[in-house]
């Protein structure tokens, strides 16, 4: 039996860059970076990126406004203790924690307006 033939992809281009294109696929924008093939071998010898000064602190799963915050610097917080609520489209969210450990900074306060991944707990390491 002959394998049925590929599924074809439809893509439109959104913007050519300067190593690559911008694409949209069923709704969603993705970025493609083409690069020659002596470009991706010299990829080995380049240094990670640095991690982010607010890995593992808490982030604000949507944009909204912070409604109130359940704990203060140095207190220790257990898994699943209700940390903050941040409050989008008339919906309070309670943002809870993922892990045991001790607030080491409060980087919003209430009535904050928060993006998206902004940072609101930060966590000792």
């Amino acid at each position: 039996a002959a394998a049925p033939p590929p599924a074809t992809l439809v893509v439109q281009v959104q913007e050519r860059l300067p190593l690559g294109w911008r694409l949209c696929a069923f709704g969603t924008s993705f970025t493609v970076l083409a690069r020659p093939p002596h470009y991706a071998a010299l990829g080995v010898h380049m240094k990670p990126p640095p991690p982010s000064p607010f890995a593992g602190s808490l982030l604000s799963p949507m944009p909204g406004t912070l409604h109130s915050v359940a704990v203060e610097v140095g207190e220790r917080v257990a898994l699943g203790q209700e940390l903050c609520v941040v409050e989008a489209m008339k919906m309070q969210n309670v943002l809870v924690a993922e892990r045991d450990g001790v607030v080491s900074e409060l980087y919003a306060t209430p009535g904050d307006t928060l993006a998206a991944d902004q940072p609101i707990v930060g966590f000792e390491k």
